[in-house]
């Protein structure tokens, strides 16, 4: 069973958007919402959209969970 747990997390990091992606590298970054946006050229609320994707694709309920989850794979 724990390789089909593995297998999951794969496929769901795998449907992380490469924009998603730059988020969570600058999120470990320590950067703010806010200075993410200014990076990306977009507003906070993207930013927080893009964070709650996220967390529905790696099915957990915050940035540290999702840094870690996102790390590990």
């Amino acid at each position: 069973t724990s390789r089909t747990s593995i297998f999951i997390m794969n496929d769901a990091v795998s449907l992380i958007t490469p924009r998603e992606q730059e988020v969570l590298h600058l999120l470990a970054k320590g950067m703010t919402y806010l200075e993410i946006s200014i990076k990306l050229g977009v507003t906070a609320e993207t930013v927080k959209k893009h964070l709650k994707n996220i967390y529905r694709k790696l099915n957990v309920n915050n940035k540290i969970e999702a840094l870690n989850r996102f790390k590990i794979l």
